[in-house]
């Protein structure tokens, strides 16, 4: 397979992991635009998988929504949305032009919140697609258990905040 292919991931990767751990990850006033510009970085047809739960956005304005909602809801908690890339655990190349990537994240509580120090990591996988038919390169699908999960053993909440 195609080391470029793992490349181009990588780079993808880290470009996607800066856009959460800018301030306007946890500005009430900034998130919408924030999420604007996370949402690009999904495909159109992105499908998440959670716990066996299924969210298909046939648009990046769809994802954009999803993600906007959600850290409005971890903004509103006191949460915060502040997340960090702690590593590229590993990027298998699929074909020339698709990669499975493993990225490990740190969640990092807002200060002054009751979760304040109490920050966890996950890792979520995602499906790397290059630019092809006309078609930005994106990610296709991400499996976030290990999200859902972490935040619910922390914090006792879910994105939905229950």
């Amino acid at each position: 397979m195609s080391q470029g292919v793992s490349t181009e991931a990588e780079n993808f990767a880290r470009s996607y992991a800066a856009l959460f751990a800018s301030p306007a990850a946890s500005s009430a006033e900034d998130v919408a635009d924030l999420a604007i510009e996370i949402g690009r970085y999904y495909r159109p047809g992105m499908t998440m998988y959670t716990n066996g739960n299924i969210a298909r956005f046939e648009t990046q304005a769809e994802a954009a929504k999803l993600v906007e909602t959600e850290m409005r809801n971890n903004i509103s908690i006191g949460l915060g949305t502040k997340l960090i890339l702690e590593t590229i655990e590993r990027i298998v190349p699929y074909s020339e032009t698709s990669a499975l990537c493993w990225l490990r994240w740190s969640f990092h509580p807002q200060e002054g919140s009751e979760f304040e120090g109490r920050g966890w990591t996950f890792t979520n996988i995602y499906a790397f697609r290059a630019a092809s038919a006309g078609v930005d390169a994106g990610w296709e699908f991400v499996v976030r258990d290990h999200e859902v999960n972490e935040i619910l053993r922390v914090t006792g909440r879910t994105f939905e905040g229950s």
